[in-house]
């Protein structure tokens, strides 16, 4: 798997994907409360809230495309308009687009109430098929047709995301006409299933597939999708037990050797589908990309508030290239060194390090640098091996290497939130101070470093 990951990561370097996302977009809202009673007037939670202002999300439809929002993908949405949610789309990134028609709906918005993190309860706010008549939705499906059918380039992939909120409603497989020459992945939520023929590949859960086959068996789910769809592929999720299907003639089965600690699973089909296709847009077989994408949702169900996963963040051993870490939503904090003998000195600046952002990296110098600076005895230990120790450390989220000197060149790359050097370096004299917000000097240990221990 771990080479499955790095061949991922590095063709999403390399090729910028043309992605296409089409369904029930919606708002996702987050209110921070506080619960320490239960109310003498019926047996349920009070929540204290000191104001009330949510932090705002894509949903549906827009959390799918707001989770391409760090990898090398132009994505475009078409989804039904909503002022209100256009302002929250565009704030987080999100690339709205909609054909010349003027239609006023009004997208669900989902209010969740979380007391440190764990979910109270949740408000849902929408009007059937957002609110416009069945004509309405015709008239506009038709509209946005036409307008996909005269873009001068076809999506590598096309993700159709149904919410059962409208947007497909009514719809006969007219959608899925206009892409004939990219691949179309359907992420289901209700029948009928004749809407979704002629897909290549179908994307239930474990409950959507039971539900819409009718069988409980999943090579039996599977092939039943399959002849009825006339597909090339069906890709069955449950959870985070296993992945499961069937490819062409071939069954195939993922079951992870471990489970993960999940924060969230808000959002976390989306994000499947999302790196479903973009494994499958770079040329892995459907089994292949769905083991890349269940250990995307892995790392994405660690996070809160539908935050998108980076690059970094899927490397097997922590050890990433910067590149990876230079679009991010979270603090991170930078420090750089020979690491050759790890000592207490090591631990305690990492420590410190990792205290003022979200996740820390750390930037080794490589054999050669080191030869330059400290002559041919050293390094004692080389880069691979030094590189695995530091990434092993609880402190340390992420390790990189750079050839230079200086870690200036990575710095510029990475554009850290915060840099850490230990104290007995001038802030105005650390390589990288002029460009990197926040600058912060480590206490040291008196007498420690990798010098004096070889030397003693």
């Amino acid at each position: 798997m771990k080479k499955k990951l790095q061949s991922f990561l590095q063709k999403n370097r390399h090729r910028r994907l043309n992605i296409h996302v089409l369904g029930d977009a919606m708002v996702d809202e987050y209110y921070e409360v506080k619960v320490n009673r239960i109310s003498p007037e019926f047996p349920m939670p009070i929540m204290l809230s000191s104001e009330d202002k949510p932090i705002k999300r894509p949903g549906g439809a827009a959390n799918v495309a707001y989770q391409f929002k760090h990898f090398n993908a132009s994505v475009s949405l078409f989804c039904f308009p909503d002022e209100k949610a256009e302002k929250v789309f565009k704030d987080h990134e999100v690339n709205r687009w909609v054909s010349l028609v003027d239609v006023r709906t009004t997208l669900p918005v989902k209010r969740r109430f979380l007391d440190d993190g764990i979910q109270i309860t949740r408000h849902d706010i929408e009007s059937p098929l957002c609110g416009v008549s069945e004509d309405i939705i015709d008239f506009y499906t038709e509209s946005m047709c036409q307008a996909i059918s005269k873009r001068k380039s076809n999506p590598d992939v096309v993700i159709l995301s149904d919410y059962n909120k409208g947007f497909f409603h009514g719809d006969e497989g007219f959608v899925l006409g206009q892409y004939h020459n990219s691949i179309t992945i359907v992420d289901p939520k209700k029948g009928p299933l004749r809407k979704w023929r002629g897909c290549n590949i179908f994307k239930p859960n474990a409950k959507e597939a039971e539900e819409l086959s009718g069988k409980t068996k999943w090579k039996e789910q599977a092939k039943y999708f399959q002849n009825e769809l006339e597909c090339d592929s069906v890709v069955i999720t449950d959870g985070g037990k296993r992945v499961s299907g069937v490819c062409g003639d071939k069954f195939f089965c993922f079951i992870p050797e471990k489970q993960v600690e999940v924060e969230s699973v808000i959002g976390a089909g989306d994000t499947f589908c999302v790196f479903l296709a973009m494994a499958v847009g770079h040329g892995f077989s459907v089994p292949e990309a769905s083991e890349i994408a269940w250990n995307a949702g892995a790392v994405y169900v660690q996070n809160k508030m539908n935050r998108p996963i980076v690059p970094a963040e899927m490397s097997a051993n922590n050890i990433v290239s910067p590149e990876d870490l230079a679009s991010r939503d979270f603090k991170l904090v930078f420090t750089n060194g020979c690491f050759d003998l790890l000592h207490e000195g090591h631990l305690q600046t990492l420590r410190f390090a990792r205290e003022k952002g979200d996740k820390l990296v750390v930037a080794l110098n490589s054999d050669a640098s080191i030869k330059r600076l400290k002559g041919d005895d050293r390094p004692i230990k080389p880069l691979d091996q030094r590189m695995a120790v530091v990434a092993a450390l609880d402190m340390v989220d992420f390790v990189v290497m750079f050839e230079e000197d200086t870690p200036l060149e990575v710095i510029k790359k990475i554009k850290p939130d915060v840099l850490v050097k230990g104290s007995d370096h001038k802030k105005n004299e650390i390589v990288g101070a002029d460009i990197v917000p926040e600058v912060l000097t480590a206490p040291m240990i008196p007498d420690l470093s990798t010098t004096a221990l070889i030397g003693s």
